[in-house]
């Protein structure tokens, strides 16, 4: 009589549980295990990521990233335009062994970024010679090609106090020479 007891009993929490008929469940089995940048922070609570539907919200991702919010509402910036897509590029739900970052840096257009590598730039040999650990926000298992300032001084020192917003006013990428003839350009 116990066991009736306690299969009535289950079933009616399974049917508690079940969506109504044409309705969707409220609860969604995960697609997969979260990276491990994630498996921590937010962890399986899918509310810190996704909307009722299970879609990613962007929001919730530069709630946390907060370097990329910015750098998604500066004119410059790889992640200038990409407010709105952090999941377009960024699939998450695919372990241990699969990067967030799909990066390939033997294809990447630097012109990209809002950025155009010329002059001198042109010849920097490989992305670590700009891209250093020191002047890139940290990441606690990867590397991160964003620079913590953007500009100039990401790299060079200015020489000249309060005068460091627009090298390019006097100085062109090929040579820190000031051409006084032609206006500094």
């Amino acid at each position: 009589m116990a066991g009736c007891v306690l299969l009535v009993a289950l079933g009616g929490v399974a049917a508690a549980i079940a969506p109504a008929p044409g309705q969707k469940s409220s609860v969604q089995e995960m697609p997969g295990p979260l990276s491990p940048a994630h498996a921590g922070t937010p962890g399986p609570n899918c509310q810190a990521c996704h909307d009722a539907n299970f879609k990613a919200i962007p929001q919730k991702c530069l709630a946390c990233h907060q370097e990329i919010g910015r750098q998604a509402s500066a004119p410059k910036g790889y992640h200038r335009d990409k407010r709105e897509g952090c999941a377009d590029c960024h699939a998450e739900h695919q372990g241990e062994g699969k990067s967030l970052v799909p990066l390939d840096i033997k294809d990447f257009d630097h012109a990209e970024t809002g950025t155009v590598l010329r002059g001198g730039h042109q010849k920097v040999v490989g992305c670590d010679s700009c891209h250093r650990p020191e002047v890139s926000f940290p990441r606690a298992k990867t590397k991160s090609y964003i620079l913590k300032e953007s500009g100039c001084r990401a790299c060079h020192r200015p020489p000249h106090a309060g005068r460091q917003d627009d090298c390019l006013a006097c100085h062109d990428q090929n040579s820190w020479t000031v051409d006084r003839v032609n206006g500094g350009k």
